[in-house]
């Protein structure tokens, strides 16, 4: 579980604290929010993250921003630790007042991972540098603020119906089926589905798929699978398939982007 005094968030003037702990497979956090703004960071592993308006699948390179008193839970998708800061809500609210993914940088994950690692020096009654935490703070504050994002988010529907495909697709997501066919599942009518999903979501159903596709894709590159397995997982025809779609949606290919 999470090693955090929930009365520390109230009460404390920091600016950043920290807040980690190790979760198993397939472990809830059940629906919260905090007093400050998180960035959540799974160190290790992956997490998928719900909020009332969107799910957000986060690949070890990606942290995810939340601000202050957005309510939102979290499933583990591997055995993870979680290495996470909270900023102080009016600093952080510059920053972003919409959940956003944005990459790790290698500076920043070793900030984060040392503000954690004070928390743990305190639990055995070390002496520590307060000078020290005070500027991994200001590092971590500035890296935060100049992170590129990411514009991938898979809008959550309301609708039982959406919610029970969208669940589906979620789960296998090699098991793209028409609309037709999810239509005769649920017993409703195709038009109504595509009316629901554009209501409900933003997107076409073709683009919510596509949307859910990027944001699986870059956890498996994260992961070191090959674009051929990649492909097939999400059910692509072929890898050039699946790479020309992920360059549409990033401008880079997905070689590239692990490259990097």
């Amino acid at each position: 579980m999470e090693k955090f005094d929930e009365n520390a968030e109230e009460t404390s003037q920091k600016l950043v604290i920290a807040m980690g702990g190790k979760h198993p497979y397939r472990s809830v956090i059940a629906l919260h929010h905090h007093t400050r703004a998180q960035l959540l960071y799974a160190s290790e592993g992956s997490i998928r993250v719900h909020t009332t308006n969107n799910v957000w699948v986060v690949p070890p390179q990606c942290a995810l921003w939340i601000p202050a008193f957005i309510k939102h839970s979290i499933v583990s998708l591997s055995n993870i630790r979680l290495s996470t800061v909270l900023i102080e809500e009016k600093a952080a609210q510059p920053i972003g007042e919409q959940c956003f993914l944005l990459r790790m940088t290698n500076l920043l994950r070793e900030l984060v991972l040392r503000l954690n690692q004070f928390d743990e020096v305190r639990e055995h009654g070390a002496a520590f540098d307060d000078e020290v935490e005070k500027s991994l703070q200001l590092l971590i504050f500035n890296e935060i603020k100049q992170a590129s994002t990411f514009p991938i988010v898979i809008p959550w529907p309301h609708d039982a119906r959406l919610i029970s495909i969208c669940e589906e697709l979620l789960e296998n997501p090699k098991n793209i089926k028409d609309l037709n066919t999810w239509a005769d599942q649920i017993g409703t009518s195709s038009r109504t589905l595509i009316r629901l999903f554009q209501k409900e979501t933003g997107l076409t159903y073709r683009a919510w798929i596509q949307q859910m596709h990027m944001a699986l894709a870059l956890g498996k590159l994260a992961r070191g699978e090959s674009i051929a397995r990649i492909a097939e997982a999400l059910g692509y025809r072929s890898s050039s398939a699946f790479s020309a779609m992920f360059k549409k949606h990033l401008g880079d290919t997905p070689q590239h982007f692990r490259k990097e």
